[in-house]
């Protein structure tokens, strides 16, 4: 079985929802409202991007049961044909 790579792009979503708690925090903290919204806004963003990482990682195991699916049904049409 052969690991599949990560798009950088979508793993910068737990950094994003990382910073942006901290954002939101000290926002809280100082009373900055303006902060505060930027840190739930990148929260958000960081969010979104683990969700379209979860769906590729998803998409790509169905890919993979679907080509050893395909495999299968080809080594049996061989072994019917020999038959």
């Amino acid at each position: 079985m052969r690991l599949q790579r990560i798009d950088p792009e979508n793993a910068r979503g737990f950094i994003d929802k990382f910073f942006g708690l901290g954002k939101e925090l000290v926002g809280s903290v100082i009373d900055n409202e303006g902060l505060r919204k930027e840190g739930e806004a990148q929260q958000a963003k960081g969010a979104e991007r683990i969700r379209a990482l979860q769906d590729q990682t998803k998409a790509e195991g169905k890919e993979a049961k679907a080509e050893a699916l395909e495999r299968q049904q080809r080594a049996a049409q061989k072994m019917k044909e020999s038959a």
